[in-house]
């Protein structure tokens, strides 16, 4: 599974950062790219305000899932089961936190910078006048 997961995201890696470009900038690509910009850019602004709100809570739903998993699931089935978080590697904790803690950052930045440009939108037709 982590060797797909490895392969997926090598593939899309190499689309977005080597092939997409290359294709965006050919003038026969350019107007699927616009309205892949303006699709993005209509998604942003819905989701505008509550990307952190809506990662923070995946987050803890899907700790509260692993959490109630390894409680509950023994209690209910009367079978002792394998804990899923003893079947993650061991290194790949410290990899998901400094992810986890990383996208909150970026999510926070994101924030900031929209925060800034609405002061910036507020403040510019006040000092023309």
């Amino acid at each position: 599974m982590l060797t797909f997961v490895f392969v997926v995201a090598t593939l899309v890696a190499i689309y977005w950062f080597w092939i997409r470009p290359i294709l965006k900038s050919r003038p026969a690509f350019r107007e699927l790219y616009e309205r892949e910009e303006s699709f993005f850019a209509a998604v942003r602004q819905k989701f505008a305000g509550i990307k952190q709100k809506l990662s923070s809570a995946i987050v803890i739903v899907a700790s509260a899932a692993v959490s109630g998993y390894d409680f509950i699931s023994p209690i209910v089935s009367g079978v002792d089961v394998s804990s899923v978080a003893a079947q993650v590697p061991s290194w790949a904790w410290p990899l998901m936190l400094i992810s986890i803690t990383a996208l909150f950052q970026f999510l926070r930045n994101l924030a900031d910078r929209r925060h800034q440009a609405e002061l910036a939108d507020a403040a510019a037709p006040g000092s023309g006048g």
